[in-house]
């Protein structure tokens, strides 16, 4: 198997990381008009509607919350999409001086193996790097999981608080509440999809 493999292995999987926490970006900017709609149509239905105020803050706290964790998570990606093309690079230098075939004279440097052993020493401290950085990714996306796992309990709530509001707006306020179960759904399984794809490089 080729050492470079595992580069291209990394850029792959950091790529197709990179491409689901867009697609959670994207659930959760819906998210964000899904809470200030609810907060309008809260105020429209007045008293009888009131601890929705409550919950459309959480909502926004929700949305906000994975659009920061996406926005973090894509520049440890693209920081590791640079080391992973950087390994690349140094594996295919060394694999290029293992084909060479030199023989230095007895009072001369072997420039090759000094070289050799100099590229070999900065792949390693690059492995290390993005060992590390992967550990970072993996660990934000499970505590981005953990707490989205909120919005189940926020759609539930949500639903006693629109059998409280008046008949003319609990099919809209029990379509928020929907709304946030459907978003909370679908960006954990775009986490699930992510954290799936870093698993194969431990």
């Amino acid at each position: 198997m080729s050492k470079n493999n595992g580069a291209a292995e990394t850029f792959i999987a950091v790529a197709h990381v990179a491409s689901e926490l867009f697609k959670a970006q994207s659930i959760a900017e819906e998210l964000s008009i899904t809470s200030k709609n609810a907060r309008a149509l809260a105020v429209r239905a007045g008293s009888t509607a009131a601890g929705f105020n409550e919950i459309t803050r959480f909502i926004e706290g929700l949305s906000k919350l994975t659009i920061e964790a996406a926005s973090t998570v894509n520049t440890i990606a693209i920081s590791q999409t640079k080391i992973a093309a950087n390994m690349f690079r140094t594996g295919g230098f060394i694999e290029r001086l293992n084909r060479v075939k030199y023989e230095p004279k007895e009072d001369k440097v072997d420039t090759i193996k000094v070289t050799f052993e100099r590229v070999e020493k900065e792949k390693k401290q690059l492995e290390r790097k993005i060992s590390v950085s992967l550990r970072d990714l993996m660990d934000r996306l499970n505590e981005t999981t953990m707490e989205l796992r909120a919005t189940q309990v926020v759609s539930v709530v949500s639903r006693v608080e629109a059998s409280r509001a008046s008949e003319d707006f609990q099919d809209s306020l029990n379509s928020v509440a929907d709304k946030v179960s459907s978003a909370g759904v679908r960006i954990n399984a775009h986490l699930e999809s992510a954290r799936k794809h870093l698993s194969i490089l431990q």
